[in-house]
């Protein structure tokens, strides 16, 4: 069921708003008969459950562990009658698309909780909590942050909160009209109606038909390794022996652009024969299927994502 993704700055109030939201849901269920009827449960998941500290955030390496964390709660607990609430900083674009990505697999809702808080108020919050961010650290995320975008796909429909003036209450509606799927769904023009994440070219395949579809395949995963190994050896000549991602779209560039397709490397980095292994594997399992040539390269590319991170 559901994933209800909270993002915001360190110290901006998005627990409080998570667990406000948390109480607002379950008195929701509870007074509406057809969803109490459906026995739905509320996962919460936090860095603190998940046993995340601040300084997981610290260099990147780290921080790939902790979003690879977060990534397997929510594959883990996403099911018909579970709505997972993720309330961590999910700051960075490409790791709310990959969650996104979970959602559409799931064929349920979405909405993501932008909580905004003016960053004076945030500096005045950590130094009296009992949890506080390095001052040094707190100014880097705030920095790295990447702001939310109602006109992308992964961000929609998107829900912005004031922590000092907005209280839940007043977003509850329109939040369980997402979720819940109770909203005008004929409406493309309605935010919420995006909620709703179908399955698309990643999750649904049709039967075989191409003859040559075997060929097409083997190719077009073959050329995702020759990119992904010439993109580690150009960081490799200038010295960088760590490369993180990976853009394996043909002319694409940007990582918001909806054509893009890429792969997260692992932190101790991958081999020839890791990914050779991989496009085998990836071949096999879809040599009885048929897809247009252009899904080939982004079903294979989760599919590396999935088994190179895992």
């Amino acid at each position: 069921m559901p994933l209800i993704l909270f993002t915001g700055y360190p110290s901006s109030g998005k627990t409080t708003k998570a667990k406000e939201l948390i109480s607002l849901l379950e008195d929701k269920i509870e007074n509406t008969p057809a969803l109490k009827n459906k026995k739905y449960s509320i996962v919460y998941h936090s860095d603190e459950s998940l046993g995340i500290q601040h300084n997981d955030y610290i260099t990147s390496q780290d921080e790939r562990k902790l979003r690879s964390e977060i990534i397997s709660a929510v594959k883990r607990d996403l099911s018909k009658n579970n709505i997972v609430i993720v309330d961590s900083l999910n700051y960075i674009k490409g790791f709310r698309y990959q969650l996104h990505c979970e959602v559409k697999n799931c064929s349920t809702t979405f909405c993501l909780i932008h909580v905004m808080c003016p960053v004076d108020v945030i500096y005045d919050w950590n130094k009296s909590s009992s949890n506080s961010w390095d001052n040094e650290l707190l100014d880097q995320l705030i920095q790295r942050y990447e702001e939310p975008n109602a006109q992308s796909r992964w961000d929609s429909p998107l829900f912005p909160v004031l922590s000092n003036e907005d209280s839940m209450k007043d977003y509850i509606e329109d939040i369980s009209s997402a979720i819940f799927n109770t909203g005008n769904s004929l409406n493309t023009r309605d935010p919420l109606s995006r909620s709703f994440q179908k399955p698309n070219s990643v999750t649904i395949l049709k039967p075989a038909s191409q003859t040559n579809f075997i060929q097409v395949l083997d190719r077009e995963a073959t050329l995702v390794v020759k990119k992904i190994m010439e993109e580690i050896k150009i960081a490799q000549s200038i010295g960088n022996n760590s490369t993180s991602r990976v853009i394996v779209s043909e002319g694409v560039t940007d990582i918001n652009d909806d054509r893009c397709s890429y792969v997260d490397l692992p932190v101790n980095g991958v081999t020839l024969a890791q990914l050779q292994r991989l496009k085998r594997q990836f071949v096999n399992l879809n040599k009885l299927r048929d897809m247009e040539r252009d899904r080939i390269v982004h079903m294979f590319a989760d599919y590396l994502n999935k088994n190179l991170n895992d």
